[in-house]
């Protein structure tokens, strides 16, 4: 990787040098480390503003009455997986997800998984159970309804109303968690005719 990086780094400058636009790769060379300290000024507080949200959802109750109301969907969607502890750590991330908070989802998200694999019934503890891949989908594919992250970036590059974009995400999210759920099934359906259980 680092070799291509460079390859493209000498691309541009050799590119730049022929063309005559010295005075303008100077000028984004320059630029390049207040923009990105000012990007990671803006993401950094974005996602201790956010992690803190989570913290007084988590405190005051709030995530376990939706973990509460997300229960009839876990088990729906993952009918092996009887432990609370698990479907709490899974609610915590859906939760970070659906207000757009990956950096918060994932501490849950790694408790999930690793509550599940202590919970697995494999031989060989290194292959994922069926509610871990459900999981991963959800996780991966999550329905967002304010998605912060990327509202801060937009906001940090001037964007006029950073949350105009608040309903395509929705259902593009919700489009792409339904897909990936139901091919998750389908999945999980062909292996089992094919182990014959």
């Amino acid at each position: 990787m680092n070799k291509i990086w460079i390859g493209i780094i000498a691309i541009c400058t050799i590119y730049g040098l022929v063309t005559g636009r010295f005075e303008e790769m100077t000028t984004s060379i320059l630029a390049l480390p207040m923009d990105g300290l000012q990007l990671v000024c803006t993401l950094v507080f974005s996602a201790c503003f956010w992690s803190g949200v989570m913290m007084i959802m988590y405190d005051s109750g709030l995530i376990d009455k939706l973990a509460k109301l997300l229960n009839p969907f876990l088990r729906k969607i993952m009918p092996n997986l009887n432990d609370e502890e698990a479907y709490k750590y899974v609610a915590m991330n859906i939760a970070a997800n659906i207000f757009g908070l990956g950096f918060a989802a994932t501490p849950a998200g790694l408790k999930a998984i690793k509550r599940m694999k202590e919970l697995s019934k494999e031989c060989d503890k290194s292959v994922a159970t069926d509610e871990m891949v459900t999981f991963l989908v959800l996780n991966t594919a999550g329905v967002t309804i304010l998605p912060t992250t990327v509202m801060a970036i937009r906001q940090s590059y001037g964007s006029a109303n950073p949350a105009d974009f608040l309903l395509l995400s929705f259902v593009g999210t919700l489009a792409s968690c339904i897909f990936g759920l139901l091919l998750d099934k389908y999945y999980q359906r062909k292996a089992k005719k094919k182990h014959g259980k």
